[in-house]
């Protein structure tokens, strides 16, 4: 090596030089993207304090109860939907600069003892994935921890497999170190790539509209059917009887079921070409992982609220099993909020919120008769962070508002329209997981002219307890 080309206190470690390469890279990236969002988010604020600040002054003009004439409506209508626009960036731009910091903290981009107790736990997590894909089961996993995957090596492994197309597959295996071999060996990698977190790529479920994930009980299985019990009423399960008898009761008929469940497999694609392949100077391995991640996340969350049950996990909203209560009025009032909010069956536990982002700037633009703001008085802006209540805000639920233009007295809500949802959710719903995500080069699928990657998962969802949990809808 010469000299120019030593930096004082630069790392030398051989095998580690790979990762340090893709830390700078990334790094360099992300900080871009960081400079680029806080500008962003600074233009978005502006624009929303603008248009909230004019929704305020016209909707001050209407104290005691005065009846907007047309033109007032239609500027109340327009600031509405205008300052419900400019929130739904502003949140957007929240959620962009938080997932990349997330990413920036890192473990791989941060390095030192934190990235030795991520790869410690990253190689255990790919130990139980291995066993899963091996047809084993959840409950007979046993950690091997004098055998875990060198993740410097599976990195470094992982990096030249993605040449794959360049070269045949053959010929890099055949050109492994004697370390990259034996990752190779021991994470199955002939297979599939199983674990994204082993290439320091966090799987965060807390931005984008996935925010309700972490919100269910977790349930996980080894079947692609399986069988769970519901109970309508543990109450009913057993009662105080005669100390006489030697004998007790059957509970109510019914009261305890056992049902039927499924999962569904989620699939993708990626195909490159391999021109592209050849020139770009571009992390194509932490694109794939990360975009497949973020798009798993974002269909999962889905499914397990609007779910059809067909080729997908029938979700909560669809299943239609949480009581309902519908409001007196078509446009729900901040009594209706609170009456709702506060009747939500505590005895299951902490009760959480979730609504639509425009649902929440429904409520939260709603003011007394003199014009002050019922939530969030004295704020120049209040948004979801601003609250200290459990709630959850996410655009994955139906918008009631239709994108601001429906809550006002000339536009009210459809009725029957959903506004809301509430309840002690690891008792009302549960996600189910089977098989975790998973990839692997389709080499039967690739060509002379390009290079197909497939991956997938298989899960499922289903309702627990249904008194658990309680809708809000638009009346009357």
């Amino acid at each position: 090596m010469r000299n120019q080309e030593i930096k004082f206190g630069a790392f030398l470690k051989k095998e580690a030089a790979g990762d340090r390469i893709q830390q700078d890279a990334a790094v360099e990236a992300l900080t871009k993207d960081l400079g680029d969002a806080v500008t962003l988010m600074k233009t978005f604020k502006g624009n929303f304090e603008a248009q909230a600040g004019e929704l305020t002054l016209l909707k001050a003009k209407l104290a005691n109860g005065v009846t907007p004439d047309g033109e007032t409506a239609s500027k109340i209508n327009k600031a509405a939907t205008e300052a419900a626009d400019a929130l739904a960036k502003l949140q957007a731009c929240e959620a962009a600069i938080d997932s990349i910091k997330k990413n920036m903290d890192s473990p791989l981009y941060k390095g030192g003892s934190e990235l030795v107790d991520a790869d410690r736990k990253a190689a255990i997590e790919l130990q139980r994935r291995t066993h899963l894909f091996k047809n084993g089961v959840h409950e007979d996993f046993r950690e091997d921890l004098d055998n875990l995957v060198n993740p410097i090596e599976y990195r470094s492994a992982v990096r030249k497999l993605m040449k794959v197309g360049l070269e045949t597959k053959a010929k890099i295996v055949r050109d492994f170190t004697d370390g990259e071999r034996k990752a190779f060996d021991a994470a199955s990698l002939d297979a599939a790539f199983f674990s994204p977190e082993m290439l320091g790529i966090e799987v965060d479920c807390n931005i984008e509209c996935a925010s309700l994930l972490d919100l269910y009980d977790t349930v996980n299985v080894s079947r692609s059917t399986f069988m769970y019990p519901r109970v309508e009423s543990y109450g009913d399960i057993g009662r105080y009887d005669c100390d006489a008898k030697c004998d007790a009761e059957f509970g109510a008929e019914g009261n305890i079921r056992w049902l039927n469940g499924s999962t569904y497999d989620y699939r993708g694609v990626f195909c490159f070409q391999r021109d592209t392949l050849r020139e770009a100077n571009y992390d194509f391995l932490g694109f794939m992982m990360r975009a497949a991640a973020r798009s798993y996340r974002i269909n999962r969350n889905a499914a397990l609220i609007t779910g059809d049950g067909i080729n997908e996990p029938l979700g909560w909203l669809t299943a239609d099993c949480f009581t309902k209560v519908a409001t007196p009025a078509q446009n729900p009032t901040h009594i209706d909020l609170r009456q709702f909010w506060a009747s939500a069956p505590v005895e299951y536990g902490n009760v959480t919120a979730v609504m639509h982002q425009n649902t929440f700037a429904y409520f939260a633009s709603m003011v007394d008769n003199t014009g002050r703001f019922l939530f969030g008085d004295g704020l120049m802006g209040f948004g979801p962070n601003d609250v200290r209540d459990r709630v959850r805000i996410s655009n994955c639920l139906p918008d009631p508002t239709n994108g601001g233009t429906l809550g006002s007295t000339l536009a009210p809500f459809a009725a029957g329209s959903f506004i809301m949802a509430a309840g002690v959710w690891p008792m009302a719903y549960a996600a189910v997981n089977h098989r975790p995500m998973f990839m692997e080069q389709y080499e039967g699928g690739s060509t002379a002219w390009c290079v197909k990657y497939q991956f997938g998962a298989k899960d499922g969802g289903f309702v627990m307890c249904c008194p658990a949990a309680r809708t809000l809808i638009s009346g009357p």
